[in-house]
C-alpha cells in the first residue's frame, strides 16, 4: 500500500502485471514517474499510468472513535516514572474483582521510611517518620513483620516526594496496614510534610497514644 519510490510498481510493469500503489508523500511523485519512465516514454510501451491525488477530507477523529462498537480501556494504571518491568501481577483479585493486587518480596529494609522490594525497587512508606533515637527498633519490627511476607502497594494523589522517591502504603498479604502499625506501635511519627488521605487517622493514633 506504500508505494514509495515505485519499485513494486516497476517490477510489476517489467512483469506485465497491474499495480495499484497508494503514498502518502506527494514528494515522490516525480521520483515515481522517472524510474517507470512516464516523461520520456517509450513508442512501445503500451502501459497506461494514472495518477490520482485524493481529496482532503475533514475527519472528526474524536466522534469516530466515540461511534466504534467497543472502547478498550486497560485497567493497570502504570506511571511513567516508574519502570514497568519492575512490576510483576500476581493473580489475585480484590473484592471488586476489577483489580489486581501486585505482590512484592522485601529484599532490604533501608529505614524506617524506606523499603527496596524484590525488583530492587526503592519505595518510601506514606506517613511514616523515623525517630531517630529509636531507630534500630522500628528497623527491626519492620524485618520481623515482613520477612517471608508477600506484600502490596497501594498509593495516595500524590506519588512522588521531594527526591522523587515513589510514596506507596504498604499492606501485608493479610492486608496488615504496615504504616499504620509503625506509629501505633510508637516506633514512628507521623510526617505532616505533605498530603495524604490517612494524615488524620495517623495523627489520630498519636492522640490515642498519649490520651
Amino acid at each position: 500500500p506504500f508505494l514509495g519510490s515505485g519499485t513494486t510498481t516497476l517490477a510489476a510493469k517489467n512483469l506485465d502485471r497491474n499495480s495499484v500503489g497508494y503514498e502518502i508523500n506527494s514528494e515522490f511523485v516525480p521520483l515515481i514517474k522517472e524510474k517507470l519512465s512516464i516523461n520520456h516514454k517509450d513508442i512501445f510501451d503500451e502501459n497506461a499510468y494514472d495518477f490520482i491525488t485524493q481529496k482532503k477530507q475533514k475527519i472528526n477523529f474524536v466522534k469516530e472513535l466515540e461511534n466504534l462498537p467497543y472502547k478498550y480501556i486497560d485497567p493497570h494504571n502504570f506511571n511513567k516514572k516508574v519502570d514497568p518491568k519492575k512490576f510483576q501481577f500476581g493473580s489475585k483479585l480484590d473484592k471488586n474483582g476489577s483489580k489486581r493486587e501486585e505482590y512484592f518480596s522485601i529484599k532490604e529494609v533501608l529505614s524506617p521510611e524506606l523499603v527496596k522490594l524484590d525488583n530492587d525497587l526503592t519505595i518510601r512508606l506514606i506517613g511514616v517518620k523515623e525517630k531517630t533515637e529509636i531507630n534500630g527498633k522500628a528497623k527491626e519490627y519492620l524485618i520481623s513483620k515482613t520477612k517471608g511476607q508477600k506484600v502490596f502497594l497501594k498509593f495516595d494523589e500524590q506519588k512522588y516526594d521531594e527526591k522523587n522517591q515513589l510514596l506507596c502504603y504498604l499492606y501485608l498479604q493479610n492486608k496488615t496496614f504496615i504504616n499504620a502499625h509503625l506509629i501505633k506501635e510508637k516506633l514512628v511519627t507521623v510526617d505532616t510534610s505533605i498530603n495524604f488521605k490517612y494524615k488524620t487517622k495517623f495523627l489520630h493514633l498519636v492522640t490515642n497514644q498519649n490520651g
